[in-house]
């Protein structure tokens, strides 16, 4: 299991591992008052929320940055190796996510931030 919080104390999410393959993404409020839960294809190994994104990492590599409203998928990727930890930069321009053979991904939004500022 995982779990993050927003840094501004806001929503909560976690994950719950079903067998050696998938994993559940929860997301409550602050007071535990679930508001929505989805499944993953992968397991879940790491996992940020930052304003209105959450950022799931997996076993498999998959990459998924979803919306906090509602746990919309808004971009997936697939890595080569699995990821073991995922993290924003302070401006929230740049998305650090590091891999089970070593490697750093960096992934710049140049357009506008990850998340909401």
């Amino acid at each position: 299991a995982v779990v993050s919080t927003q840094s501004t104390g806001g929503d909560v999410a976690s994950t719950s591992t079903k067998g050696l393959v998938h994993s559940v993404l929860f997301l409550f409020t602050v007071n535990g008052k679930l508001i929505k839960r989805v499944k993953l294809e992968d397991r879940t190994t790491a996992l940020f929320v930052e304003d209105d994104r959450v950022v799931v990492g997996g076993a498999g590599g998959s990459l998924e940055i979803r919306c906090t409203t509602g746990l919309a998928t808004k971009h997936k990727l697939r890595l080569k190796s699995g990821v073991v930890t995922v993290s924003i930069d302070p401006r929230k321009h740049h998305l650090f996510v590091t891999t089970g053979d070593g490697k750093m991904v960096i992934i710049t939004s140049t357009a506008k931030p990850f998340v909401k500022k």
